[in-house]
């Protein structure tokens, strides 16, 4: 059996009054192209009416992958597909590296007040070596600091050295309590 879809014109369709695409389209400015049915203006590829009617996608639609038939198990057309594991995405962990600590070297630093940030613990801290991270814990719903956070120096000397001169420093009204990160459980 084949079907057969004629599309009229867009005389001969009914005009939609409260759809805000509708009217958007008649004042010449196209919004959006279906990718099923390639109207323009009408609906979203989603609730596109035509769509059971499109023609199968095949694996010539598809970009040539370099790991042969496996990869046409993949996801369907059109779906979305996160930009790292998208096919010539270069696969590095660099964004996993930076909220990562190194245990050896990282400090703890608590008591911290509700204004302070980031660059203001990097500030503190610098003065005793190089800092490779700098973490203050914040919450979610107010974006206030919840009192501690994490300090990686490169060096543990230097590490050692910041615990020395800032364990019991007065700053920002509050004393700071410095220690030696402990490492995470595995």
């Amino acid at each position: 059996m084949t079907l057969h879809l004629i599309v009229g014109s867009k005389a001969d369709e009914p005009s939609a009054s409260g759809d805000p695409l509708a009217m958007a389209s008649k004042g010449g400015a196209v919004l959006m192209v279906c990718r099923t049915c390639g109207k323009k203006g009408d609906h979203w590829t989603s609730k596109c009416p035509y769509k059971d009617l499109a023609p199968p996608t095949d694996a010539s639609d598809m970009p040539p992958t370099s790991d042969g038939p496996a990869a046409l198990s993949g996801p369907a057309k059109g779906s979305y597909v996160a930009p790292r594991l998208r096919a010539g995405a270069v696969h590095t962990d660099a964004g996993h590296d930076m909220r990562r600590r190194n245990d050896e070297n990282s400090v703890r630093v608590t008591n911290l007040s509700e204004d302070t940030r980031e660059p203001d613990l990097l500030e503190l801290f610098r003065t005793f070596g190089p800092v490779s991270r700098v973490y203050v814990a914040v919450d979610q719903k107010t974006g206030m600091s919840r009192g501690f956070g994490f300090v990686n120096f490169v060096h543990r000397e230097d590490a050692e050295k910041a615990i020395s001169k800032l364990n019991g420093y007065g700053y920002d009204n509050l004393i700071l309590h410095v220690e030696m990160a402990a490492p995470r459980p595995t």
